[in-house]
Parts: C-alpha cells; sequence; structure tokens
C-alpha cells in the first residue's frame, strides 16, 4: 500500500510539470455501473474531474469521501466527476465503498483514454474547453484550487459573452414624431439609425429623424456615452 501511494505521488510531480494537450474527446467512458448516465455531449462546457480507480486499491477508498466532498461543493457550478473504476469489479463489490463514501456521481466501468499509467488513483482534470490542466495522484487540497480556478475562468468568459450580447438599451417604451409609442431595447445606433430589438427578438432598423426629440436625444446620448467607454479600453 505504501509503494502504491508513493509511486502515485511521483507521478503527481511529473504531471504537474507537463499534463500534456490532451482533450476530453480523446477519452471514453465506457458503461455507467452506478449514477446518472450521460454523453460526452452533456460535458460540453462543464469542468471535468475523471478518477480512475479500483475496488483493491486503498489509497484509491480513501479518496472516495473526498471525491464526494469536491462534487457536492461544485456541481452546482459546472463540475463533473467521474470515477472510472479499472479493476473489472463488478456492482456487488464497488456498491459498498460507494454507500459508505455517500459518492453520488456516476461510476463506469472500460473507461480509456490516451494517457498511461501503472498505479492509481490517477485523476485526470478538464477545463471547460476541454483541456487537460492536471493529471496525477488526486491531492485533495490541489484538486480543489484547480477546480475552483477552472470553474471561475469559465464563469467569467460566460460574463464577457452575455455583456457583449447585451441590448446597449433595455427594453422600454420610445415615442416617434407622431406620437405612436412603441416598446423595443435599442441594440444600436449610427448617424442615421437605430436598431430595435422587438419583444419578438425580431429586429427592425428605424430612421431616428422619425423619432421624437426625446427619444432621440437619449438614444443618441446612450451611443456616445458607449463609444467613450469604448475609446477608454483601446487606450
Amino acid at each position: 500500500m505504501l509503494s502504491l501511494a508513493f509511486f502515485g505521488a511521483a507521478a503527481t510531480l511529473r504531471a504537474e510539470e507537463s499534463p500534456g494537450d490532451h482533450k476530453l474527446s480523446e477519452w471514453s467512458f465506457g458503461k455507467v455501473l452506478f449514477g446518472e448516465k450521460f454523453s460526452k455531449k452533456d460535458l460540453k462546457g462543464k469542468v471535468v474531474l475523471i478518477e480512475n480507480w479500483g475496488v483493491r486499491c486503498p489509497p484509491c477508498i480513501g479518496a472516495m469521501p473526498h471525491l464526494a466532498e469536491l462534487d457536492k461543493d461544485f456541481r452546482e457550478d459546472g463540475l463533473v466527476v467521474i470515477g472510472a473504476e479499472c479493476q473489472g469489479h463488478g456492482k456487488s463489490d464497488i456498491e459498498p465503498i460507494l454507500k459508505k463514501a455517500k459518492v453520488e456521481f456516476a461510476i463506469t466501468e472500460g473507461a480509456e483514454g490516451p494517457i498511461e499509467f501503472s498505479s492509481i488513483p490517477r485523476c485526470h482534470l478538464f477545463d471547460r474547453e476541454g483541456q487537460i490542466i492536471y493529471d496525477g495522484f488526486p491531492d485533495h487540497d490541489k484538486l480543489k484550487s484547480l477546480i475552483r480556478k477552472a470553474l471561475k475562468e469559465g464563469a467569467a468568459e460566460e460574463e464577457v459573452e452575455k455583456d457583449s450580447n447585451a441590448p446597449l438599451i433595455a427594453s422600454k417604451s420610445w415615442t416617434n414624431s407622431e406620437g405612436v409609442a412603441i416598446t423595443a431595447a435599442v441594440k444600436s445606433v449610427d448617424d442615421k439609425n437605430v436598431v430595435f430589438i422587438m419583444p419578438n427578438k425580431k429586429e427592425v432598423t428605424y430612421p431616428l429623424e422619425k423619432l421624437s426629440e426625446t427619444s432621440r436625444e437619449e438614444i443618441e446620448a446612450a451611443a456616445s456615452g458607449n463609444e467613450e467607454e469604448d475609446a477608454d479600453e483601446d487606450v
């Protein structure tokens, strides 16, 4: 048991230095024995932790409660934990271990990947883009730190994407020069036209000169303020 844990730890040091350029798409997960079934499509955009383990591996059994904790703490944030049993044991041997460790994540058999290893436990961690960011012994504190970082970076990128798609002005009431009112968001504006986003999500281009003076001034002011922000970012 000591030698297994030692060689597992040694593999961690090498893996941290160079986890390689592997992608999650290179892995197959075999058959799901316990937990919710999933496909590769379900893992898209998720931070994924694959744990290679076995029933006859004491360090593997010892790591199970920690993996269950990571799953519980970060599942709602986008982490998916997969326990890949690689010693060929059946459900009757595996189930008592899962119950004792309160494991709720998926357990599979027959998983395969491009990384060869001679000792277990061995884990692979992938970011939301499917790029491997850690390969080695399941050091709980290090994994927790890496998972938190990967989830945070992914959330920040999603927020930037949402902001880039946000309208210039949120939906509100506008009037034209004849006093007719419409409710719409403003997507963009140039010297001559404004692009409205209607409640049905349809985009409508409308001449600025046909808006009431109040509506036109508000839209032009918002556009001017947005241009100033862009200029500041360029500097």
